[in-house]
C-alpha cells in the first residue's frame, strides 16, 4: 500500500518479502529489474535485508537530499559495513570528518593540472592496446578493458611501468575481487561468505594477489623515497600516511577506478557495436580531432562531443556506482518519515536513471538526451552515475577523460561488430556485483581505413 505523506512524498512498503531473508533474494537474484519496479511504489520505500528494515530512496531529491545532509547520514549501512571490511579506512569507506581530511590530502592528483600529465598516458596506452590487435580477431572486450584501464591507472596514480608483472596481476586478478566484494556486499548471511565455493576460493586468492601487489608497491617506495613528486603514492608519503593508511588509500583507488572505468568502456562499445551510423559518427569526430600529429589537452571532451555524449548515456544506463548505501546517524525526518538512529538507507543511481517520467524511453540508448537543450530540462539530482556533494567521487573528471578518450582512439581505428546470432541474455539483463559487467562480451574486429 503507498500513502501520501504531509510532505506530498510517497511511501510505501515493497511487496514480496521472504519469510527470514525479506527482499534480500530479489534484490541478489534480479537487482536491476527489482530496481525498476521499485520506482512505482514511492517516493522512499521499505525494504528488508535479512531481518534489517532497510529505506530505498526513489526520488531525486530525496537522493540529493540524503547525499548533502551530512549532519544526519553518513556512510553505512548493509552494504558499506561489508565493503569497510575490504577497503579499510580507505576514501571510500571511512566516516564524513575522516573522509574530509583524506580527500584533502589526495586531492591535488586529480586537480586539471595533474589531468593534463595524466592525458599523454592515457593516449598511449589505448594506442598500444589496440594496436595489438588483428583484423577479422574476435575478442572478448572486458578483458582487454580492464587491462588497459589498470595500466593506464596503475602508470598515472603509481608511476609503475604499464609492462610490470605487477600490472598483470593487478589487472588478472581484479575481476574476481569485484566479483566477489559485491558478492559478499549482497549476501544476507555471513556463513554463504565462508563456504568452501569455487567463487570464494577465487576471491580469496584475488585478494591475497592484491595485498601482495599493494604492499610491495609502498615498500619499494619507502626505499626509493618519494619517486616522483607528483603520483598519489608521492602525495601520501608527504603527507606522512602509515603503511595501513596507504595501503587502504591505494586498494580503493584501484578498486574504485579499475573496474568501474574498464565495466563503462565496455558498455559502450557493446552499444556502438549494436549501433554502426552512430559508430562512425564517433570515428570521424575522433580522426579529426586525434589527427596524426595533433596533441592533447584539457579541452579534449570538448572537442570530443560525440564520444562525451556517448560516454554520458552510457553512464545513465548502466551507472558504475549503481548501489549503495548511508546510515542515519541522528534523529530525523525523510519523506515524512521518522527514521532513527542506525536506519539504512539505499540508494540507486540505476534506479533514477531508469525513471520514465525522468527520461522517456529509459531502455533506450540515446546520445542525444545530452545536448544541451534536452540535458537543461533535467531536474537535479536525475543525473548521479558519480554520486553528488561532498563524497562525489573524488577521480569524475579522471575517468570522464579516461573512457572518453579510450572510446574515442578505439572508434578510430576499429568497428566492433557483434557475432551472429541473438543478444546473448547476460548482456540484456546483466547480473551485477560490484558493478554492471558486460562480461563476457565478444565482438569481432574490422580495422577501419
Amino acid at each position: 500500500m503507498t500513502a501520501t505523506t504531509a510532505t506530498g512524498y510517497r511511501t510505501s512498503r515493497a511487496p514480496g518479502a521472504r519469510p527470514l531473508l525479506g527482499h534480500a533474494p530479489a534484490l541478489f537474484r534480479d537487482p536491476l529489474p527489482f530496481l525498476r519496479s521499485l520506482a512505482e511504489r514511492g517516493d522512499l520505500v521499505e525494504l528488508r535485508l535479512g531481518p534489517q528494515r532497510a529505506m530505498m530512496c526513489c526520488s531525486p531529491d530525496l537522493f540529493h537530499h540524503v547525499l548533502t545532509d551530512t549532519r544526519h547520514f553518513d556512510k553505512g549501512g548493509p552494504l558499506f559495513d561489508k565493503l569497510k571490511w575490504f577497503l579499510g579506512d580507505g576514501l571510500g569507506s571511512t566516516p564524513h570528518e575522516v573522509h574530509r581530511r583524506q580527500r584533502r590530502q589526495l586531492q591535488p592528483a586529480f586537480r586539471p593540472d595533474a589531468l593534463s600529465r595524466y592525458l599523454e598516458v592515457m593516449l598511449e596506452e589505448t594506442l598500444s592496446t589496440s594496436s595489438g590487435w588483428h583484423d577479422d580477431a574476435v575478442i572478448e572486450i572486458e578483458q582487454h578493458a580492464y587491462q588497459l584501464i589498470a595500466r593506464i591507472i596503475t602508470r598515472t596514480m603509481f608511476s609503475a611501468d604499464g609492462s610490470s608483472a605487477a600490472v598483470a596481476r593487478i589487472a588478472a586478478s581484479y575481476p574476481d575481487f569485484h566479483e566477489g566484494i559485491g558478492r559478499h556486499m549482497r549476501s544476507p548471511f555471513r556463513l554463504l561468505d565462508r563456504l568452501p565455493t569455487s567463487a570464494n576460493r577465487r576471491f580469496r586468492q584475488a585478494c591475497s594477489t592484491v595485498s601482495q601487489v599493494v604492499d610491495g608497491a609502498i615498500d619499494a617506495r619507502r626505499l626509493d623515497g618519494t619517486g616522483p613528486g607528483h603520483d598519489l603514492l608521492a602525495l601520501m608519503v608527504k603527507e606522512g600516511m602509515g603503511d595501513r593508511e596507504m595501503r587502504d588509500q591505494v586498494v580503493t583507488m584501484l578498486t574504485g577506478g579499475i573496474g568501474t572505468s574498464a565495466s563503462a568502456l565496455g558498455w559502450a562499445l557493446f552499444f556502438l557495436s549494436r549501433d554502426p551510423a552512430l559508430a562512425d559518427s564517433v570515428a570521424k569526430e575522433a580522426q579529426a580531432v586525434l589527427a596524426e600529429g595533433a596533441g592533447v589537452d584539457r579541452d579534449l571532451l570538448t572537442r570530443l562531443d560525440l564520444a562525451r555524449r556517448v560516454v554520458t548515456e552510457t553512464l545513465r544506463y548502466y551507472p558504475s556506482a549503481w548501489f549503495f548505501s548511508r546510515t542515519v546517524t541522528s534523529p530525523v525526518e525523510l519523506a515524512g518519515r521518522r527514521l532513527r538512529p542506525g536506519t539504512a538507507v539505499l540508494l540507486s543511481p540505476y534506479l533514477i536513471h531508469h525513471r520514465a517520467d525522468l527520461y522517456p524511453e529509459p531502455e533506450l540508448f540515446d546520445v542525444d538526451r545530452w545536448l544541451p537543450a534536452r540535458r537543461a530540462r533535467l531536474p537535479r539530482g536525475a543525473y548521479i552515475p558519480f554520486g553528488v556533494g561532498s563524497r562525489k567521487c573524488i577521480g569524475d573528471v579522471y575517468a570522464l577523460t579516461e573512457i572518453t578518450l579510450a572510446l574515442a582512439v578505439i572508434t578510430s581505428r576499429w568497428q566492433l561488430e557483434p557475432l551472429p546470432g541473438p543478444v546473448p541474455h547476460h548482456l540484456l539483463e546483466p547480473r551485477p556485483w560490484t558493478v554492471i559487467h558486460p562480461a563476457p562480451l565478444h565482438l569481432r574486429l574490422r580495422r577501419r581505413l
